[in-house]
């Protein structure tokens, strides 16, 4: 109970001196993560052991680095140091969790591991967001190929089709319009320009192809295969899901037992109940399950993350 008190008095010192010195939170919270996040020490050793892979970086950091990509790609990198804030409070949460349950071992892990949820749930955000825009480019590169095919001209196959397309490929395809009409009239040019406004692997193979058209206009038959190549994409990725539907229910399911048992036990036996929770070994084996509920959550969102197509 001391040491519960003694951190409650250091947020409470730690917030009121936020709000004497009147310090912009959201721009203290940045500062902080790219000062200890994007430029940690490291070695010149270290450096040269994760360029040749012989050493794999932080995952924590490798964690934060997706969701700040996540962010960048749907032009909401504003709010990272607000999800810094969120998994700074959570972390904070789940150590105080730990003090009030009595369980010094299990504070640190429920500290770590709620420290992590904000970042995993951008990543998963980013996952569903990366179906959506495979979808949305299956039927915006289908509609444009075929225009393109029968007018040989992808600023007119984009112009007849623009209102069609959803964002966010609308953006781009409208921004390649403007600089096509007002700026800049080089097609191949703003076409490389357009590549690299989407990371999809297809898409890239797709602006490769279109550029080639435009000095050989006998080239766009190559661009109907390279369409369809989404398609596959999007049915091995719905087969896939099918096939993990199941054991992710499965598993959402036992973790779900796995807390409710804990409660269940004081009333199913109180002597049991007394032992997990007030004795040594049960502490430990308390938080020895929450450590494992943490890291199975890791192995879950790696094997559900989308399938890409890779050239």
């Amino acid at each position: 109970m001391k040491v519960f008190l003694e951190l409650l008095a250091f947020i409470l010192l730690s917030a009121g001196f936020i709000l004497l010195l009147k310090l912009n939170l959201k721009e203290f919270l940045h500062d902080v993560s790219k000062a200890f996040l994007w430029n940690p020490q490291k070695t010149l050793k270290t450096r040269v052991l994760e360029v040749t892979g012989k050493k794999k970086g932080s995952r924590f950091l490798k964690l934060i680095q997706e969701a700040v990509t996540t962010l960048e790609v749907n032009k909401k990198e504003s709010l990272f140091p607000l999800i810094c804030g969120a998994a700074l409070v959570m972390s904070l949460l789940g150590i105080l969790l730990g003090f009030l349950m009595q369980n010094y071992f299990i504070a640190p892990v429920l500290g770590a591991g709620f420290l992590i949820c904000p970042f995993l749930y951008v990543k998963l955000l980013g996952f569903r967001l990366k179906k959506l825009l495979n979808q949305e480019l299956e039927s915006t590169l289908s509609i444009v190929t075929t225009s393109y095919c029968r007018s040989e001209n992808i600023v007119e196959a984009v112009e007849e089709n623009i209102s069609y397309i959803n964002a966010p490929i609308k953006e781009v395809f409208q921004q390649f319009l403007f600089e096509a009409k007002m700026v800049n009239p080089d097609i191949k040019k703003l076409i490389r320009r357009m590549r690299d406004k989407i990371n999809n692997n297809v898409f890239k193979e797709w602006c490769d192809a279109l550029a080639s058209c435009q000095d050989n206009s006998k080239l766009k038959s190559t661009l109907l295969p390279i369409t369809k190549k989404l398609s596959t994409v999007r049915t091995v990725s719905a087969r896939l899901d099918a096939m993990l539907y199941e054991p992710v229910k499965e598993f959402i399911s036992l973790i779900v037992m796995v807390v409710l048992n804990i409660p269940l036990m004081y009333f199913i036996n109180k002597e049991w109940y007394r032992i997990l929770v007030y004795s040594q070994y049960g502490k430990i084996t308390l938080s020895v399950c929450a450590a494992i509920i943490f890291v199975s959550v890791f192995a879950v969102i790696k094997i559900t993350r989308p399938i890409e197509y890779k050239r």
